[in-house]
């Protein structure tokens, strides 16, 4: 999650983009929708929008995909964003999703952004100009789309549709260098981009010429870029739709965040069951059930008093004391043969776990008929305490990993990393997709977060 923080600057100035691109016009060409979206941007006050990136790359000896979706309200007087979801992620088979949540606002000539991630608060200022896309131009980019004949539709209304190609400078200019920079930070050369034709959509609301969705694909800019590494690309897409306009509050940072962000954390342990200088709660005594299976292959996990063996169904896990999320994880979401949802289960307390929900058929299936085939415990989505999570041999949250070490045996992979925390992971033999991951605090030894799946 190292690049995560770049996401979050995506995704402001990506909305913004949109804000600040909307308009109106009296005949469809591509010259006047731009032209008119541009001359409409300060009739624009506020909008509500949905941010995805979807990402699948990867070489012979691993993969790596990542889907962030995030909901984002955005207002021009103030200038001010908040943005809520997640970024699932997946590394080799490992799940290494977290939730995300971001502040921006002005603070005299700058923007002060607050980002939640991995658990952690931060705050980081920035100067005005990375904060809105400079979109004035838009609409010298007419002659690099084409109109679609036909109508679509977006958010249940009629659209216009834009296709063509902006190349790397163009791109970088509209996005105010953000994607380029996320794009370097997994080790892609800015200036080779730059050279490179990005395909875009603009969908464009027919009532009121407002835009409705800005779409790149970048699978295959990214794909040449990454070409000389040996690491293949299979898709890389960029999607913002604008759900709704000047229909957005005002938005303004809670006081805890600013707290939080000062203190680099957003969440703070029990002293009780502190582990001395530890930002991790020292795991606390609780009755484990001789249910409970004493290695990771038994795929057994107790939450409160009850054991659960993966896969399971949902009826099994809320069982134990938790429910699943149904809104961010609707029941009749269909899931696609050999592929999963994530799913959030919260307590009573406001504790979560993030569930796998899959299908391991040869059909497609809503996710009330999928069973759940991976749970993940972590330190900050447990911690308002009440919850027991315990993994087979009594491993749970804040036990030293030297516990699971001598419970679940020498690990198939491990990565020491004195910044960010020791990962470790077990594999079962030829499963592609069971396996325990955990992974500890940076310098404490201590266990931040464990996930176990069993998909088959």
């Amino acid at each position: 999650m190292k690049h995560a923080g770049k996401l979050i600057a995506l995704t402001v100035t990506a909305v913004m983009t949109a804000a600040a691109a909307s308009g109106c016009g009296t005949k469809a060409t591509p010259e006047n929708l731009l032209r008119d979206m541009s001359e409409n941007a300060d009739k624009a006050e506020s909008l509500l929008a949905n941010f995805k990136i979807t990402m699948n790359m990867g070489d012979d000896m691993s993969q790596v995909t990542m889907d962030a979706n995030l909901d984002i309200e955005a207002t021009v007087e103030p200038e001010a964003s908040h943005g809520k979801g997640t970024v699932a992620m997946e590394i080799s088979g490992v799940d290494v999703s977290t939730d995300l949540e971001t502040y921006s606002v002005k603070e005299g000539d700058e923007i002060i952004t607050y980002t939640l991630l991995d658990g952690n608060w931060t705050a980081e200022s920035t100067d005005e100009e990375a904060f809105l896309a400079d979109v004035g131009d838009m609409e010298d980019y007419a002659e690099y789309f084409t109109l679609s004949e036909d109508l679509v539709t977006v958010n249940g209304q009629d659209c216009y549709e834009l296709t063509g190609e902006l190349y790397g400078e163009q791109f970088a200019d509209m996005m105010q260098g953000d994607i380029l920079g996320l794009f370097s930070g997994v080790g892609v050369d800015e200036e080779a981009l730059k050279d490179m034709a990005f395909p875009c959509t603009v969908c464009v609301y027919r009532e009121g010429i407002l835009p409705a969705r800005i779409s790149f694909d970048l699978s295959a800019p990214f794909d040449a870029v990454l070409g000389d590494q040996s690491v293949a690309v299979s898709e890389c897409y960029v999607d913002i739709t604008m759900i709704e306009y000047d229909n957005v509050g005002s938005i303004t940072v809670p006081d805890d965040v600013i707290a939080a962000a000062e203190g680099g954390t957003a969440w703070e342990p029990d002293a009780s069951v502190s582990d001395g200088d530890s930002g991790t709660a020292s795991a606390a005594p609780a009755e484990q059930s001789a249910a409970l299976g004493d290695d990771w292959e038994s795929y057994t996990v107790q939450i409160n008093d009850t054991v659960v063996t993966l896969p399971c169904t949902i009826a099994d896990l809320e069982a134990a004391g938790v429910t699943m999320d149904r809104e961010y994880t609707p029941e009749d979401y269909v899931i696609n043969p050999e592929e999963y949802e994530l799913a959030w289960f919260e307590d009573a307390n406001g504790n979560e776990l993030t569930v796998d929900i899959v299908n391991m058929t040869s059909e497609p299936m809503e996710v009330k008929d999928c069973l759940v085939g991976g749970i993940t415990a972590d330190a900050w989505s447990v911690s308002e305490g009440g919850m027991t999570v315990i993994f087979p041999g009594g491993i749970q949250i804040g036990s030293p990993v030297e516990d699971a070490l001598a419970a679940y045996g020498e690990p198939d992979s491990s990565y020491n990393d004195s910044e960010y925390g020791d990962t470790y992971m077990w594999d079962e033999d030829d499963s592609y997709y069971n396996g325990c991951d955990i992974y500890t605090e940076a310098g404490t030894g201590v266990i931040a977060s464990i996930g176990l799946e069993c998909r088959e």
